[in-house]
């Protein structure tokens, strides 16, 4: 790396072949799915090399090599994140150990969400189900959208309040 940073582009290959295994598998303990890790290693070589010449020489390369890698990595979880990748549907999760009675107090509230959507309008009822992922986003700007929504959750709010007199 020290070379590298010098500018001796011949100190590219054997840098590639030394850091790209490691990054890979670095990154495959991070990340459970491995298209991502070879993605987050593959940026994280990419960040390596062009950043070179930031390399201080006097510091050891590892750490500096697996702090790019590791921001990465986050990087992509979180980016698995706001696309909710990560969302399973509610019947695939996993029982984390709750008893019948949260399972019950669960259906009751999702009967009750239900009451209360009914008296809803179902503009309201297609907008919030739209927002969920359950029904299929109106061609609208995505701007308008968010303002539909945040009116469907006003109105929602409302009649929640208005049936069962709290949030």
């Amino acid at each position: 790396m020290a070379r590298l940073a010098d500018g001796d582009r011949s100190a590219f290959a054997p840098a590639f072949g030394v850091l790209h295994p490691l990054l890979v598998r670095f990154c495959a303990r991070l990340l459970p799915d491995g298209a991502d890790a070879e993605d987050a290693a593959q940026a994280a070589l990419l960040k390596v090399f062009t950043r070179a010449a930031d390399f201080d020489a006097s510091r050891d390369v590892l750490p500096w090599v697996l702090s790019l890698a590791a921001y990465e990595c986050r990087t992509c979880r979180k980016a698995r994140q706001r696309r909710r990748e990560d969302a399973a549907p509610d019947e695939a999760l996993p029982d984390d150990g709750e008893g019948p009675e949260a399972r019950l107090a669960g259906a009751q509230l999702a009967a009750a969400l239900r009451d209360v959507l009914d008296d809803l309008r179902p503009e309201d009822v297609a907008t919030l189900a739209a927002a969920m992922g359950e029904a299929e986003r109106p061609a609208v700007p995505p701007a308008t959208f968010r303002k539909r929504v945040e009116r469907a959750m006003t109105r929602l709010r409302a009649a929640w309040r208005t049936r069962h007199g709290v949030e």
